[in-house]
């Protein structure tokens, strides 16, 4: 590999929402490791607890746990106001939360299957983002948000249609929103991934195994990875390497970008 780079993130302050698995753990995990304050965030108060405590004790910066529903507005609300109270000030922002709607199908899905993915998916990333500019803003901070979409908001056809609409949303919400902040010194941008190893994938896996009988899970795993031009599944590091560099002052020229973190995934 060429080059080495290391990150510095010692007295900044994050919140990643959706971090105490997957993907979401990755960021935090990788932000704990630069030495970030960080807010670990999901719905279930053991998880939250449990995953804050590891991070903390791994981190040269303070770790803590808040539990919301990035369904529920006031729970967001709460949510920033406490990073701000705990930590003084809100430096980055990690819109990583997301949920996969119960129904696939366009026309077969209900509204309720709509408002599930679009609560969580889009509208918590825009609240969220909303109330963290708002707090910069006022405290002259130039700051980070980054989002979290998917190569599925790129697609015009396939499957996930919910999902994919929600993402597809993420891109437009990234562009425009990054355009009002950046004259504020506020970077937005997003990741954009393919395919990582998360519970998700293991689980979608281990139906494709089912299915099966010649083929275990690993090898269901072994043959996706392969199916990449890079020959490997990511992994929440790469997505947190990400983060970390889009944050951080060697990106402070980067604006409104929508970074493709998909070992050429995206390409296909």
């Amino acid at each position: 590999m060429v080059g080495h780079a290391r990150y510095d993130y010692s007295g900044e302050s994050a919140i990643v929402t959706g971090s105490t698995k997957g993907i979401g753990r990755g960021i935090a995990e990788g932000l704990a490791d630069a030495g970030a304050n960080v807010v670990v965030n999901a719905r279930t108060e053991e998880d939250v607890t449990r995953v804050a405590a590891d991070l903390d004790e791994r981190s040269e910066g303070d770790v803590i746990g808040v539990t919301a529903d990035m369904g529920e507005p006031d729970e967001i609300e709460a949510l920033v106001q406490t990073a701000i109270d705990e930590f003084g000030e809100i430096d980055l922002l990690v819109n990583n939360a997301a949920v996969w709607p119960r129904e696939e199908s366009l026309v077969e899905g209900s509204l309720e299957d709509w408002d599930f993915a679009m609560d969580v998916n889009v509208r918590a990333q825009y609240y969220a983002s909303k109330l963290v500019a708002a707090h910069m803003i006022e405290e002259g901070i130039e700051g980070s948000i980054v989002n979290h979409t998917s190569q599925t908001g790129d697609r015009r056809t396939g499957r996930r249609g919910l999902y994919g609409i929600s993402k597809s949303s993420i891109n437009g919400l990234t562009w425009r929103m990054a355009h009002e902040l950046a004259e504020h010194g506020i970077r937005m941008n997003a990741i954009s991934t393919d395919l990582t190893e998360t519970h998700q994938v293991h689980y979608e896996a281990e139906m494709a195994a089912e299915d099966d009988p010649d083929r275990t899970k690993e090898d269901v795993l072994r043959e996706w990875g392969e199916a990449r031009p890079i020959g490997r599944i990511g992994q929440p590091e790469d997505l947190a390497n990400a983060v970390m560099y889009l944050a951080s002052d060697k990106a402070a020229y980067v604006v409104g970008t929508i970074l493709r973190v998909s070992g050429g995934g995206n390409l296909e």
